[in-house]
Order: C-alpha cells, then sequence, then structure tokens
C-alpha cells in the first residue's frame, strides 16, 4: 500500500499545466493552506463527487483510567469528519 503525498499533487499540478516545481509547490502549498483555513474557521469543504470534510464538536465525557480505575474527564474537541461522495464510492467498489 503506498501513500499519496503533497508532493505527488505538486508532480501532477506541474506537469498538467506546465508549471516549474517552484511554482506547482507553491500552488499546492496555497490550495492546502486554503483547505486548512477554512476547517480551521468552522466551514465545511466541499469537492462534488469526490466528497466533503467538515469539523464536528465532541462533547466532554467522563472516562476512566484502565490501571488505576481513576476516573477523568477527557476535555470537548473538534474532529474531522470526511464523507465520500458518490463517484469516490463508485470508484471504490469497481476497483475491487
Amino acid at each position: 500500500m503506498s501513500k499519496f503525498t503533497r508532493s505527488d499533487i505538486r508532480e501532477i499540478l506541474r506537469s498538467g499545466t506546465g508549471l516549474d516545481v517552484r511554482k506547482a509547490g507553491e500552488l499546492t502549498d496555497l490550495i492546502v493552506g486554503a483547505l486548512a483555513a477554512a476547517l480551521a474557521a468552522g466551514d465545511a469543504v466541499e469537492f462534488r463527487g469526490f466528497g466533503s470534510f467538515e469539523v464536528r464538536e465532541r462533547k466532554a465525557y467522563k472516562a476512566r483510567n484502565p490501571q488505576t480505575g481513576e476516573t477523568l474527564t477527557v476535555p470537548p474537541r473538534r474532529r474531522i469528519i470526511f464523507r465520500p461522495g458518490r463517484e469516490l464510492k463508485t470508484a471504490l467498489k469497481v476497483s475491487k
């Protein structure tokens, strides 16, 4: 199993647009930064056919340390949820 990384996106942008490596890297950084900023601001990010990302708040809850039995409170936190789009779901079913 291999990984698809930021470098792969940069190479796709470089080869598909004819940009040099530095400009393709700057464009990749700009896109990733914009997506991160939108999610940090609480906005949803949607790519039709691919999927959507949204931030959800998880409430604080009580937990127990299994070693000591001590009860503690886990603080609330924000989580990123990804929901695949129809085209991605179809592509994943076909590729099996």
